[in-house]
């Protein structure tokens, strides 16, 4: 799993001139540095270093190759330190066992182990408190506030967390801001709780868009937590609510609800875990057994629901075509564990309703005992995270516009389920533009 790691950057004198006229006019400011590895999908802390003190702390991340060797290091929303700090007085701090790669680091520059990021971490926030506010998100406190989260509440969170990030993948909108997650006082209700400024509920972005989604009255029946992610850039937004009629340990799992108001479309995604079993040559592989009684349930109320979608009349306008017009999904994938600093999608396969009943109906997933399971070997084919992002996003697949009306039904049936129901509305980008305004919760940058 990956994991928040820190960089020490030294600068040439010439180039710190240059960053710190990019810090002044708020530019991103881009180094080559020693090629390294690093995900681009979670935070990269990076503290400039220059005649021996940390002057600045900026967040970055892991560019294209600069040449033989060679890696781009981008730099963004760097901040300076209130005082420049010695290098060897935060290390003077540190405990012995991290402190000599530490200062290895800060004298030739590179990737900080994760003890000693944490480490270095700790030892600016207590030389001073007030030195960084980028720095609060990675301190010890937090991490301990999130290992003290029982296993229940940590499992739902994952979840909630895969379907906000899903839905800002198909909305096209950054998933950084959703690193800005830090637990709330208290056990979560859910995961946007966690968010700054997630609690939007009286906010007329979300009350706007909400009016525009079918079932809106029955959503505000029901206990939600709701937020605007929204793109400076492109005037592009997405409402998610999450709304769940039982506390977050008692939740049964997450449902997805996208809702595409440029096409009026409908997707719906049904997340379900695999586990990880021994496979041929004792080779472990991610399994889902069946049978799976809470599936078969799901699966009737996905049935029922599409005879009242089928009563409808046939589409005549090509901008209610669907490639199909089953709006359910499966999403298949191992069991999440919650890291709310890594904005990767989890791998897995998403297979449409019709699909998964052929494949389940068929011999081919039976096991060298009988046993009926589905692996990614066995499936055949399926959507990744790319795939489906492509055929939702521009409503390939989905509800027509005469049949979306029915799917307030399907919301109110999957509320009462246990589930946080994640529902992401995607309005028309000509009424984003329009509704005006400025959120904080999120300003997205275009991804490298």
């Amino acid at each position: 799993m990956a994991k928040v790691s820190g960089y020490a950057v030294l600068l040439p004198g010439d180039r710190t001139t240059t960053f710190l006229e990019c810090v002044e006019e708020g530019q991103p400011f881009a180094e080559p540095v020693a090629d390294f590895q690093h995900s681009r999908n979670v935070p990269l802390v990076c503290f400039i270093v220059g005649a021996r003190k940390v002057t600045h702390i900026a967040m970055g991340k892991r560019g294209t190759r600069a040449g033989t060797g060679l890696r781009r290091l981008n730099l963004d929303r760097a901040e300076p330190l209130s005082a420049p700090m010695s290098v060897q007085r935060i290390i003077n701090r540190l405990p012995k066992r991290t402190a000599a790669s530490v200062r290895k680091r800060f004298a030739s520059g590179g990737l900080l182990t994760e003890k000693g990021f944490a480490a270095v971490t700790e030892a600016i926030r207590q030389l001073a408190p007030q030195a960084s506010a980028m720095l609060d998100r990675f301190s010890q406190a937090r991490t301990e506030r999130i290992q003290r989260l029982s296993a229940k509440t940590k499992s739902n969170l994952a979840q909630q967390k895969e379907a906000v990030l899903t839905a800002l993948s198909i909305a096209g909108l950054s998933r950084e801001p959703v690193q800005e997650w830090s637990p709330p006082d208290g056990t979560p209700q859910s995961f946007l709780d966690g968010l700054p400024s997630a609690r939007l509920r009286e906010d007329p972005m979300v009350i706007h868009d909400l009016m525009h989604l079918p079932g809106f009255e029955i959503i505000k029946t029901y206990p939600y937590s709701a937020a605007v992610f929204e793109s400076e850039a492109t005037s592009e937004r997405l409402t998610v609510i999450l709304a769940n009629r039982l506390p977050l340990e008692e939740q049964t799992g997450t449902d997805l609800i996208y809702f595409n108001e440029t096409f009026q479309s409908f997707v719906m995604v049904q997340y379900k875990a695999m586990e990880r079993e021994d496979g041929p040559n004792g080779v472990p592989q991610a399994v889902f057994r069946l049978p799976n009684s809470q599936l078969d349930k799901e699966i009737a109320r996905m049935d029922a629901l599409l005879a009242a979608i089928h009563a409808f009349p046939a589409n005549t306008a090509h901008e209610g075509f669907r490639l199909t017009e089953n709006p359910f999904f499966l999403k298949l994938c191992p069991r999440l564990v919650f890291n709310p600093d890594d904005v990767g999608l989890v791998p897995g396969m998403y297979l449409p309703l019709d699909y998964w009943k052929l494949l389940t109906a068929g011999s081919g997933i039976k096991g060298p005992r009988d046993g009926l399971r589905v692996t990614f070997e066995n499936a055949g084919r399926h959507f990744d995270n790319s795939s489906f992002t492509t055929i939702v996003s521009k409503a390939w697949v989905g509800t027509t516009p005469s049949q979306s009306d029915v799917l307030k039904e399907a919301i109110r049936q999957t509320i009462e389920t246990g589930k946080a129901v994640a529902i992401a509305v995607k309005p028309k980008k000509a009424d984003a533009a329009s509704h005006g305004g400025h959120n904080d919760l999120i300003e997205t940058t275009p991804d490298e």
